[in-house]
C-alpha cells in the first residue's frame, strides 16, 4: 500500500547520525526508507516533495534534536505529517527524541505533537555502550515503524 515504510524527518545538522547510523540500522531490518536528499524529485517544489513523502510513507519518523527545532523545513514537514494524520485518521508521526530538551525549548505546539503521537528516546551514552541493548532498541523501533 505504501511505497516506503518511513520518511525520515531530520535537520541537516543531524545528517551524519541519520545516514551513518539510523538509516543502515533500519534498512538492515527490512524497512524501505525515504530520505529527502536522496528521494526528493529534482525540479519539484520542496513542499510538493514533502507532501508526497508523507503520503507515500507508512510513518514519518521525526529525529527530535535542537537542530530540528530551528529548521523551517522540518517544522513544515511536521505540519504536513500532522495534517496527514488529521485528514486520514491514521497515526503518522513517531518521534525519536535524540537530544534532551526542556519543555521551554520544545514550545507548546511541538509539545502537543509529542503528547499526541508515539515517541521513544534514543539510548543514553551508557546504554549505547551495550551492543545487546542497542540491538533491542533498533529491533523495537523497526518493528514499531512497520505497524
Amino acid at each position: 500500500m505504501y511505497k516506503y515504510d518511513v520518511f525520515l524527518l531530520y535537520s541537516h545538522s543531524d545528517e551524519t547520525f541519520v545516514l551513518k547510523e539510523l538509516m543502515p540500522e533500519l534498512q538492515s531490518r527490512g524497512l524501505k526508507i525515504h530520505v529527502h536528499g536522496r528521494d526528493f524529485a529534482v525540479g519539484e517544489y520542496i513542499a510538493s516533495n514533502i507532501a508526497a513523502a508523507v503520503i507515500n510513507s507508512r510513518k514519518t519518523l521525526a529525529i527530535l534534536t535542537r537542530g530540528l527545532l530551528t529548521s523551517h523545513w522540518c517544522n513544515y514537514e511536521l505540519q504536513m505529517a500532522n495534517n496527514e494524520s488529521i485528514d486520514t485518521g491514521r497515526p503518522v508521526l513517531v518521534f525519536l527524541i535524540k537530544d534532551p530538551l526542556s519543555i521551554d525549548e520544545l514550545g507548546r505546539e511541538l509539545l502537543n505533537h509529542i503528547r499526541c503521537n508515539t515517541y521513544t528516546s534514543y539510548p543514553s551514552n551508557e546504554q549505547a555502550r551495550s551492543q545487546s541493548y542497542m540491538q533491542m532498541f533498533w529491533d523495537k523501533l523497526a518493528h514499531d515503524l512497520k505497524q
